[in-house]
């Protein structure tokens, strides 16, 4: 994290970077802090509405807060990449994980 805060700190343009912290931020918890600097990085790329990737990470901090129905309708507007070469780590992906295994837990 201290890593991502540096890279954050110094970058011009840090949507990625913010990205990637709120999802280290939802990870371990600090659900308030990765809303917020997901937010931030939503503001730094120009999005007024969540892309696939914000949209997993709002998935995750769902989850992480307890709240499946949530995460569960996050993680279903995961879009695929539309080039196939892309899908193996990608958001899409995760969120396909995701679904899976929050829906085969009994509510």
């Amino acid at each position: 994290m201290d890593a991502a805060l540096k890279a954050a700190q110094l970058s011009n343009n840090p949507w990625g970077i913010l990205h990637t912290l709120g999802c280290l931020y939802a990870e371990v918890g600090k659900l308030k802090e990765a809303r917020e600097i997901l937010v931030q990085a939503m503001d730094a790329a120009n999005l007024d509405d969540p892309d696939s990737s914000f949209w997993y990470a709002f998935g995750r901090v769902a989850e992480q807060a307890g709240e499946r129905d949530l995460a569960l309708a996050d993680y279903k507007r995961v879009t695929a990449p539309k080039n196939p070469l892309e899908l193996p780590g990608s958001s899409y992906q995760l969120a396909q994980i995701r679904l899976k295994a929050l829906q085969s837990v009994v509510k």
